[in-house]
């Protein structure tokens, strides 16, 4: 991201501040008086059964918005349950950006096959996709448009915040997040912004401009970015990026790429294993990412700036100072390539998920926010480099 002017900073800061602000739903009236946030808090807190910020009463009954007797969301009909979590994503879109139906299927399936209990006995996340009519009646829930395009929206904050309220239902925004499918943004070529963390809007944005988008480009950025707006960062529990022992795509390791699996397949979707943390003032290479990467392959920077990846199992002996053996257990060595010398702490995304950033949920949950500002997103130029080596 490049660096902006003060002023430009200045709004693009008030607009983002409104993205994550904006869309407090109105609570059920109370019997006194006025309509007020503390009702509202209270009911969600006591009634989610499955933990996903939604209330069981809005996903046995629909959500009544404004509290006039009328269902605004008809979320069971959209195929929620007080027992399983819900995840709903309204998904506009610029022409030509809108992903496949098999990308999407792939979304959704990240999701269904996640390592999260449920209430009901089962396991796994139903997301809920909108893209309105553009990808069949699987997707289409009643909203999802179509918007002017845009190659470059400059300042992203307020660009989206417009677009956002021009098109997305006041009624909804505390059941979706909102998602738009652009081109570019802020003048540069970044594959998406979340704008915090956690929150309820973001954008993927590897238009024609800068990418060359494929399937897997789409999906590894799409689960990214929302992956910001349900309490993921790039580094786990820090900022701290492309840890070789952090195996999910909020990696820009594995992002737009897929983590590596030791069987040769590539996931698309959040870490579920915490592996060994590696201090790199001493890295032990016997120990490789220690029995938890038992399943997979990684990648880590050389002392040459070139990126290896691991021939087998990443529990296996690692070569990290690159000098041909796999023996060093005191020798230093920058594998993430900061340039620093760090402790690597890995995570568990799947056991650490935020539902109910923003206004998801009623806007209850006062979780602590990340400006996005400090987490700079992957570039096409970066990606670009990232292939050559």
């Amino acid at each position: 991201m490049r660096p902006r002017p003060a002023v430009l900073t200045a709004l693009t800061s008030l607009a983002a501040a409104a993205l994550a602000a904006s869309s407090a739903v109105a609570a059920a009236p109370s019997a006194t008086g006025p309509a007020t946030t503390t009702v509202t808090a209270a009911a969600v807190l006591a009634t989610d059964t499955d933990g996903d910020s939604l209330p069981d009463s809005w996903e046995t009954n629909g959500y009544d918005a404004n509290g006039d007797g009328v269902i605004d969301v008809d979320l069971p009909a959209m195929g929620a349950n007080p027992k399983k979590k819900d995840l709903f994503v309204e998904m506009d879109y610029m022409s030509g950006r809108l992903a496949s139906t098999a990308a999407l299927d792939r979304i959704v399936q990240v999701f269904a096959t996640a390592p999260v209990s449920n209430p009901d006995g089962s396991t796994g996340v139903n997301i809920h996709l909108d893209a309105g009519a553009a990808r069949g009646t699987k997707y289409n829930l009643g909203g999802g448009n179509e918007v002017t395009y845009d190659a470059d929206l400059n300042p992203s904050a307020a660009q989206t915040n417009a677009i956002k309220a021009a098109n997305f239902a006041t009624a909804r925004k505390a059941v979706f997040h909102y998602m738009l499918w652009g081109d570019s943004y802020d003048g540069g070529c970044s594959s998406g912004q979340a704008f915090n963390i956690p929150n309820d809007t973001f954008i993927v944005t590897v238009g024609p401009k800068c990418w060359t988008a494929t399937d897997d480009i789409n999906v590894g950025t799409f689960v990214h970015e929302l992956g910001h707006n349900i309490g993921l960062r790039h580094g786990g529990p820090d900022d701290l990026n492309r840890k070789p022992n952090y195996l999910s795509v909020m990696n820009y390791s594995f992002q737009l790429d897929g983590v590596l699996k030791a069987d040769g397949s590539k996931y698309w979707g959040y870490s579920s294993v915490q592996p060994t943390s590696i201090y790199e003032g001493r890295p032990d290479e016997t120990v490789g990412l220690g029995s938890l990467g038992a399943g997979y392959k990684t990648t880590w920077k050389c002392p040459d700036g070139t990126t290896r990846t691991t021939p087998g199992a990443a529990n296996l002996p690692i070569d990290w100072n690159c000098d041909g053996d796999t023996n060093d257990t005191t020798t230093p060595a920058d594998i993430n390539g900061d340039k620093t010398t760090s402790t690597l702490i890995a995570q568990n995304n799947w056991a650490n998920i935020v539902f109910g950033g923003g206004a998801v949920g009623g806007g209850s949950d006062r979780r602590a926010k990340v400006p996005a500002s400090e987490l700079k997103e992957l570039t096409a130029t970066e990606w670009a480099e990232m292939q050559q080596r």
